[in-house]
């Protein structure tokens, strides 16, 4: 079964990005899901906030996607209380398979 991947924003389908075009929001958000390589791609937060533990890295490195697919809709909620043009909830589901095959991952090939 295809995974379904959604960006629900505020706007009107078809209109996803206000400020700024998509492959670069997706950089951005494939860069925040990656192990970070040095102290400096912290942006100052190097020990988890409350809540945040355990902290996980979903990638070892971004280069390792393989396969996307974006889907738009309408975001009907308000997000933290407030709208912000900004706003974006986004769903999104992920298949993990090891890159190396050994026989301690072989339960996800």
């Amino acid at each position: 079964m295809p995974h379904r991947h959604f960006v629900l924003r505020p706007d009107q389908p078809g209109s996803l990005i206000t400020s700024g075009d998509i492959d670069n929001r997706l950089k951005t958000l494939f860069d925040a899901l990656k192990m970070p390589e040095s102290l400096s791609e912290l942006g100052g937060y190097t020990t988890p906030d409350d809540g945040e533990e355990p902290f996980f890295c979903l990638l070892q490195d971004d280069k390792l996607i393989s396969h996307v697919s974006v889907e738009t809709d309408v975001l009907l909620e308000q997000i933290d209380g407030g709208y912000d043009v900004n706003d974006a909830r986004l769903v999104i589901s992920v298949t993990l398979r090891p890159y190396h095959v050994i026989i301690s991952n072989v339960g996800f090939t």
